[in-house]
């Protein structure tokens, strides 16, 4: 049983699952390229020094790039998964569709993470909790996103599943 019939949030509005997940993909790969581009501004040298940056407390010289360049790598494996998600969408094979549900999981643990250790590394800056309230927010939004994906992964489970009719009592 699928958990939503339709896809509707703030910035986008589909009557069906289908054109949500296309929309859903398309914005995987716009905040993929708009964070890969933030990250390569960090690992360059760019102001890294904002509590809410999640390459803070990195090193420039070490851990940043060693970081930066594992972030890379993530945001290009989630535009692959993104294009999959479409494919699979098309097709109608729920097979494609884990890898972005993976890929995706995994950014919504780390905005709960990242956002629990801003809260408890600085909780005496109330600047702190506002950004932790932000990233709580789009976590929130990334986490519908994921649902409504899971949706139609979910009604494409049950349009596969065998329907057996026992023809000899």
């Amino acid at each position: 049983m699928a958990i939503l019939a339709s896809c509707w949030s703030p910035c986008l509005w589909t009557d069906s699952l289908k054109s949500g997940c296309n929309a859903i993909a398309f914005y995987t790969v716009a905040f993929s390229f708009v964070l890969m581009a933030f990250t390569v501004f960090d690992m360059t040298g760019g102001d890294s020094t904002q509590l809410y940056n999640p390459l803070f407390e990195a090193d420039v010289r070490f851990s940043m790039q060693v970081v930066g360049g594992l972030l890379i790598v993530y945001f290009i494996a989630l535009i692959a998964s993104a294009a999959l998600l479409v494919v699979g969408v098309k097709r109608i094979n729920r097979g494609m569709m884990i890898p972005w549900l993976v890929g995706f999981g995994l950014a919504i643990i780390f905005q709960l993470v990242f956002g629990l250790w801003l809260l408890g590394g600085y909780y005496i800056y109330l600047d702190t909790v506002f950004y932790t309230l932000v990233d709580w927010l789009w976590m929130a939004y990334n986490i519908y996103c994921w649902i409504v994906v899971l949706s139609q992964y979910q009604i494409y489970a049950e349009m596969a599943s065998p329907n057996i009719e026992l023809l000899w009592p």
